[in-house]
């Protein structure tokens, strides 16, 4: 568990440097996301230093404040509008948004066979923080949405508001030549293959994927946060 919550933390880190990149690039200040979202700019630092998960309806306001897609807060792949973007969301979308990604939640879970404690323990979190997630009651952490519905099959994709202009993107795909499959899994050592053959290791393969495509910049960029924050500590 105490793996679980370590990769959890470093996502919260890395979606906190995504964040603030946007928000510099476009001009946008705490005060101006505060308000945006209906909290204070204390919180939204916190969100940029990855001290507190944010979750995805308050990534959903943000991107239409930024006017980009909501995909380029928590990917550095080149993202494209199928169309023209709509003005800043209210804030009382919010609430809304966090019962019908509960609903999706609850049914994934049971189409998946999974308890509420099973989802419980893979975030690290009480059965009763799972409960209040599933009924809207708790927002859930964009890192930890991540996790679960990777564990639980559920597209990101399904999870968005398919209304807004911010979450209809088109993702650009990698270039470069890769090894087939069976060359690169030749390659592999033996413990790497035992560990991908574990079904249990999916979540961890996820997270390594995701921090594979965030570019050098931004690595270091969270190290040094990271740092900072534990320096603070």
């Amino acid at each position: 568990m105490v793996k679980d919550t370590k990769a959890l933390d470093v996502r919260t880190k890395i979606i906190g440097v995504l964040l603030r990149a946007a928000r510099l690039k476009a001009h946008r200040t705490l005060k101006e996301c505060a308000d945006q979202l209906g909290c204070t700019p204390h919180i939204v630092s916190q969100y940029e230093y990855g001290r507190r998960g944010i979750s995805l309806p308050e990534l959903e306001l943000l991107a239409a404040l930024f006017d980009l897609p909501v995909n380029h807060l928590w990917e550095e792949e080149l993202a494209v509008f199928d169309e023209e973007a709509a003005g800043p969301l209210p804030q009382k979308l919010i609430p809304l948004r966090q019962k019908v990604i509960g609903i999706l939640l609850r049914q994934a879970r049971m189409k998946a066979g999974k308890t509420q404690s099973q989802c419980a323990r893979l975030l690290g979190v009480s059965t009763d923080t799972m409960s209040r997630y599933e009924h809207g009651r708790k927002p859930i952490p964009f890192a930890q949405l991540e996790l679960i519905s990777s564990y639980l099959d559920l597209p990101l994709s399904e999870v968005l508001d398919k209304e807004l202009s911010t979450s209809r993107v088109a993702i650009s795909a990698r270039g470069g030549e890769l090894l087939s499959a069976d060359n690169a899994w030749e390659r592999l050592p033996l413990r790497v293959q035992d560990f991908i053959r574990n079904p249990e290791a999916l979540p961890y393969l996820d997270m390594a994927m995701r921090l594979y495509e965030v570019p050098h910049d931004s690595l270091k960029s969270l190290g040094e946060a990271m740092l900072s924050a534990g320096a603070e500590e």
